[in-house]
């Protein structure tokens, strides 16, 4: 039985951590790989996530798995699609012709050049997104925060209802 057990732990972790990303970068594909990891932990989540920092709809983040993109390779579509403001469908098209090449390839073919600030941009981003600090961007503007003010309240500290009644200028969390 714990054979049985071992062999399944070790053919999970073969597939998840045998993708080959092929970026050209080391840190990138190493990064790629534990986005990947961590997503198939709750792939419904992750997909979730990416609706939410991406501003896109459900539709649009299937359409990489359909295409047979990974949680990696789909974060990074979305990545190179932000990057490159080329709607995510060309990326799917290049990456549906050109994935054998890697994503250092890839993101060639779509304008991002090797060095470039650009490719940074994407490598910090996939290095963020590896340590979960990457957080679903702004949309608006009129988020509303449960967070703490760091402002002076410029008058009493309570009222009748016992709660603040200042003007507060601190950024509450999403």
């Amino acid at each position: 039985m714990k054979r049985v057990i071992f062999l399944a732990v070790m053919l999970v972790s073969g597939i998840s951590f045998g993708q080959d990303y092929k970026s050209g970068d080391v840190e990138l594909d190493a990064s790629l790989k534990i986005v990947n990891s961590d997503a198939n932990k709750d792939l419904s989540a992750f997909k979730l996530n990416l609706t939410k920092t991406f501003n896109v709809g459900l539709p649009k983040v299937e359409a990489c798995f359909k295409v047979g993109m990974n949680a990696g390779d789909a974060f990074m579509a979305f990545q190179v699609s932000n990057i490159t403001r080329k709607p995510i469908e060309d990326v799917i098209k290049v990456y549906s012709t050109s994935k054998s090449k890697g994503w250092g390839a890839m993101a060639k073919e779509l304008g991002i050049k090797p060095g470039s600030a650009e490719f940074h941009a994407l490598k910090g981003k996939a290095k963020d997104k590896s340590k979960g600090n990457s957080k679903p961007k702004a949309t608006g503007g009129n988020e509303k925060g449960n967070g703490k003010s760091n402002g002076n309240s410029g008058g009493s500290s309570k009222g009748s209802s016992g709660k603040s009644n200042g003007n507060g200028n601190g950024k509450g969390k999403k």
